[in-house]
C-alpha cells in the first residue's frame, strides 16, 4: 500500500481527528516530523482538518538549532502553513530543575505546543516504530509496571489536547525511503547520536543488537505493546470507575488529589495501578518512579492513616484527613510574593501576583450593587481594614475574627478544622494586615469584622483569577 494511504488507514482505524478542527504539528526539521507534516498536509483535506506548525528551538545546538528552526518555518510557508517558532533554553531549565537535559527539553517543548494550542485541539507528534520500541525497552529497564510495557498510545489526552501520533504505524527506514521517493531534504541533528543519553544508546546500539538477532524484532516489541494495551484497557475498566470517582482534579496537575477510602478495600494489584495513573495524572515527571515506589505507597496506604513518603525529582507524597496530595517542598515558598496594598486611594486600580494567582484589586464608592457570593472574588468594607493591607502566607500567631462579637480563630486551628493538608497551607494566599489579622484567606473565608454593611462607604473589591499551568 502507498505509503499515504497507509498513513491514513492507521489515523482512521485509531480514531485521530475524530472532532476534526485545528491541528498543530510539531516539527524540528528532522526527518520524521518533516515526514509527518508533508504527510499530514496531504491528507487535511479528506480528515477535515486545519493545519498549523510550531517547532522549538532548545537553545542547545547554537547555529545549528537556529537553522533547523528556520529550515521548518520555510517549509511551511512553502505549502501555505503558519509555522510558530518558540525559543527556549533548556539548558536553564535543566540547572534550575536539576534535571537532565534531555527531559528539560521536552517539557519545554510540551510546554510550547500547550500554549500554542487551545483546547480541544489536536497536537501532532513523529513518533514511529522504533521510537515505541525505544519507549517500551526504556520503561522495562525502569520497572515501571505494566502500563509502561503500553508504551505511546496513538491518542492520548493531556491538558485537554489531544496528542495524536500518525506515524506509529511506520519504521524510520520507511520514512527515509518515502523521503527519498520525494526527493525531500531534511535537518540532521547531531545530539541524536550523543550515547550519553540513555535513549540514544537503546536507539543506537540496543535496538541495533534486536534486530540483528530478529529483523522483525521492532515490529514485534510495537505487537506486543499493543497487545498489553487492549488486556489493559479490557481488565482497568473497574479501576478506571475508582479512580474516576476517587480523583479531584486541581487548578494545575500538581494540585491533583485522591480520595482513598475505596482504594485501600483494593487488593494490592489494583491499588497499584491506579496509584500509578494518580501519579501519571499529577507529577511533573514520573520518569524514576518504579514498581518500589508503587510498593512501598500501596502498602503505607493500607495500614496507614497518615504518611509522607519521597518519590523521584523532588516529590513529596502524603496522606492527610484520607487525601493523597503532592507537593515539592524544596519550592514551598517560591512564586509567593508579599504585595503591599498600602494607599490605594478611592477609584484606583492594580494588578498583582502572588502564589499562582492574579489579583485585579479596585476602590470604589459603595453602591449598593449585589455582593459576590464565590471563593474567588470578594468585596469588603475598606474603611474597616488598617493601614498597611498586603498579600502573603501564614505568619505564626494569625487570625480570623469570626462572629460579631470580635471572636478570633487562629489560622493553623481553621485549616485543621477544614482538613487543609499541611502541604498546602504554606501555599495559601491571605489577604491580611502587617501584624496578625486575617482579612481573608483565597479560596476560603473572610474576617466577619470586614464585610460590608449598610453604613460601608468604599469598598475594596478583589476578584482572583489561577494562573494557566501548561504542565509537564
Amino acid at each position: 500500500m502507498d505509503f499515504t494511504e497507509s498513513t491514513y488507514s492507521f489515523i482512521r482505524q485509531s480514531g485521530m481527528f475524530r472532532q476534526k478542527g485545528s491541528v498543530t504539528v510539531g516539527i524540528s526539521g528532522g526527518a520524521d516530523s518533516v515526514c509527518l507534516f508533508l504527510q499530514l498536509n496531504k491528507l487535511k483535506d479528506r480528515l477535515g482538518i486545519t493545519l498549523r506548525a510550531v517547532t522549538v528551538e532548545h537553545g542547545i545546538r547554537g547555529d545549528d538549532s537556529e537553522r533547523d528552526a528556520d529550515f521548518s518555518r520555510v517549509l511551511c510557508e512553502r505549502y501555505g502553513v503558519e509555522c510558530r517558532v518558540v525559543h527556549v533554553d533548556a539548558p536553564k531549565r535543566a540547572a534550575e530543575k536539576g534535571i537532565s537535559l534531555e527531559e528539560a527539553a521536552r517539557q519545554l517543548r510540551y510546554e510550547a505546543f500547550f500554549e500554542n494550542t487551545a483546547a480541544g485541539d489536536c497536537i501532532a507528534l513523529a513518533h514511529h516504530m522504533e521510537d515505541q520500541a525505544e519507549t517500551v525497552l526504556f520503561h522495562m529497564i525502569r520497572g515501571s509496571g505494566v502500563k509502561g510495557l503500553i508504551g505511546m498510545r496513538p491518542v492520548t489526552e493531556m491538558n485537554g489536547r489531544y496528542i495524536v501520533r500518525p506515524l506509529l504505524h511506520a519504521t524510520k527506514p520507511e520514512i527515509l525511503a518515502w523521503l527519498d521517493k520525494e526527493h525531500q531534504d531534511y535537518c540532521i541533528d547531531s545530539t541524536n547520536s550523543d550515547t550519553t543519553y540513555a535513549r540514544n544508546r537503546i536507539r543506537s546500539i540496543v535496538i541495533p543488537q534486536l534486530t540483528q538477532i530478529n529483523n522483525g524484532a521492532v515490529r514485534h516489541i510495537c505487537e506486543s505493546a499493543d497487545s498489553v494495551g487492549e488486556l489493559y484497557d479490557r481488565f482497568f475498566t473497574e479501576e478506571k470507575d475508582i479512580l474516576r470517582r476517587a480523583f479531584i482534579k486541581g487548578s494545575r496537575p500538581e494540585d491533583n488529589r485522591l480520595r482513598i477510602d475505596e482504594i485501600k478495600q483494593l487488593d494490592d494489584t489494583a491499588r497499584r495501578m491506579i496509584l500509578m495513573e494518580y501519579l501519571r495524572l499529577t507529577l511533573r515527571s514520573i520518569k524514576d518512579v518504579s514498581r518500589e515506589h508503587l510498593n512501598r505507597l500501596s502498602g503505607l496506604i493500607s495500614k496507614s492513616r497518615h504518611f509522607s513518603y519521597d518519590l523521584p525529582k523532588g516529590a513529596e507524597i502524603r496522606l492527610e484527613y484520607g487525601i493523597l496530595s503532592i507537593s515539592y517542598p524544596d519550592e514551598k515558598h517560591q512564586g509567593i510574593n508579599e504585595i503591599s496594598l498600602f494607599g490605594l486611594d478611592e477609584m484606583d486600580e492594580m494588578k498583582a501576583e502572588s502564589g499562582g494567582y492574579t489579583f485585579r484589586i479596585r476602590v470604589c464608592k459603595a453602591d449598593g450593587g449585589i455582593i459576590p457570593s464565590n471563593n474567588y472574588e470578594k468585596w469588603f468594607d475598606y474603611d474597616k481594614i488598617k493601614q498597611g493591607l498586603c498579600l502573603r502566607t501564614r505568619r505564626d500567631g494569625d487570625f480570623f475574627v469570626i462572629d460579631a462579637q470580635g471572636h478570633r480563630k487562629k489560622f493553623n486551628d481553621f485549616c485543621k478544622n477544614e482538613k487543609i493538608p499541611e502541604a498546602d497551607r504554606d501555599g495559601i494566599v491571605l489577604l491580611a494586615n502587617d501584624s496578625s489579622h486575617i482579612a481573608w484567606a483565597v479560596g476560603y473565608r473572610i474576617s466577619e469584622d470586614v464585610k460590608i454593611t449598610e453604613q460601608t462607604k468604599r469598598i475594596l473589591q478583589i476578584k482572583v483569577s489561577v494562573e494557566e499551568d501548561n504542565g509537564r
